[in-house]
This record gives structure tokens, C-alpha cells and sequence, in this order.
């Protein structure tokens, strides 16, 4: 089954893979997660530099770089699979595949993420996005906190039932398509100012 959250023409992040889900999972994704975790965390260090140095030329050049936005469209990426492996979306374990194009070279079918390309021109007062999208960030941590329950009460109903509650999981693809979409405004590729709340179904 799919899940589909539109904003636009179609959603940043898809998941296709089934509901159901051996009821042991939970207990043992965490551990098989462990090598993708410390890699994630690598990346994540590295994806905040490159977007400062990205952010300064913007500043100074008046032009975004678009093999740093891969960069970090790559650790967007890396992230979605290895945390959708994580919670529960799939029972196939997540490539260790680090490609920079924005679009998804769908190494890992059961969760795509694909994110604009850079625009011909950016005007420099883009650089102020990461300021104006501040109350995003308020709306987004508390999104956070809900999907966090959100995806507990999940794991329990997996491993009672063995399948994910369709509501519930749709709600945390939503939650990362609104998040998806406020990146997109911060990292100065669209820049149109975000709507506030999740996607429309």
C-alpha cells in the first residue's frame, strides 16, 4: 500500500511497502540500525558545515552551490531510509548508498525521497529564510514530539498485530513532508514561504 501526502505536484517522501510487519521488529530494528545510526551522525556534522559554507556564498556570490546541496540532499535521503527502516516501514534493510542527486536512484524502493533541483537564480535576500522560518520551527518540534508518541503507540501495535495502523503512519509521512518542505525554504531552493501545518492528503 502507499502512502501519499501532497503539497505540490507530489510529495517529497514516499513510502510504498506494506502495512504489515513481522511482530518481532520492534524489538530488533533498533540494534540493526546501530551502523547507520553512527554513519548518520557522521553525516549530519558534515551536512551542518557544508550548509554554512552554502549559505555564505549564496551571501557573498549571490549563487547556491548545487554539489553542496547534493551533499545535503544526501544526508536527507540517508536519513528517510535508515529511519523509516527504524520505525517500521520496511523490513528490508537500507543500502549504505551515498549518491548526491536530488532525485531518489531508488536504491530503496520502500521509502524515496526526491527533492528539487537548484534554481537558475536565488536572490541573496534568500539567506534570510533560515530566520523567517523560525516559527516552522516551533510548529515542527511539536509535530516531532507527537510523532514520537505517535510511533511508539505504533510499535506496540505491531507487535500485537503485526501491522502498522494505517492513520498512524500515514500521519509520520506527513509529519516529514511538512518537514521536507520547510528544509526546502530554509536550504533556499524554493522559496516560497511554507504552509504552515502537515500536507493535505
Amino acid at each position: 500500500m502507499t502512502n501519499t501526502v501532497n503539497e505540490h505536484a507530489a510529495p517529497y517522501l514516499v513510502v510504498e511497502s506494506p502495512y504489515e510487519l513481522a511482530r518481532w521488529r520492534p524489538l530488533v530494528n533498533w540494534v540493526l540500525y546501530v551502523p547507520h545510526g553512527i554513519i548518520l551522525n557522521a553525516l549530519q556534522i558534515l551536512s551542518r558545515v557544508v550548509f554554512f559554507i552554502y549559505w555564505l556564498m549564496l551571501i557573498f556570490t549571490g549563487k547556491l552551490h548545487p554539489g553542496m546541496y547534493g551533499v545535503m540532499a544526501m544526508y536527507e535521503r540517508y536519513n528517510a531510509r535508515t529511519g523509516g527502516f527504524l520505525i517500521g516501514y520496511s523490513e528490508t534493510y537500507p543500502p549504505f548508498d551515498f549518491d548526491t542527486d536530488t532525485h531518489d536512484n531508488n536504491a530503496y524502493p520502500p521509502v524515496r525521497l526526491n527533492l528539487p533541483d537548484v534554481p537558475p537564480s536565488v536572490p541573496r535576500s534568500a539567506a534570510l529564510n533560515v530566520f523567517l522560518a523560525i516559527p516552522h520551527y516551533i510548529v515542527l518540534m511539536v509535530y516531532f514530539i507527537g510523532a514520537a508518541v505517535v510511533a511508539l503507540i505504533g510499535w506496540f501495535a505491531v507487535l500485537f498485530t503485526g501491522a502498522w495502523p494505517q492513520g498512524m503512519r500515514d500521519f509520520l509521512v506527513g509529519v516529514s513532508n511538512y518537514y521536507y518542505r520547510v528544509w526546502t525554504y530554509i536550504v533556499m531552493i524554493d522559496n516560497e514561504y511554507p504552509k504552515f501545518g502537515l500536507p493535505a492528503a
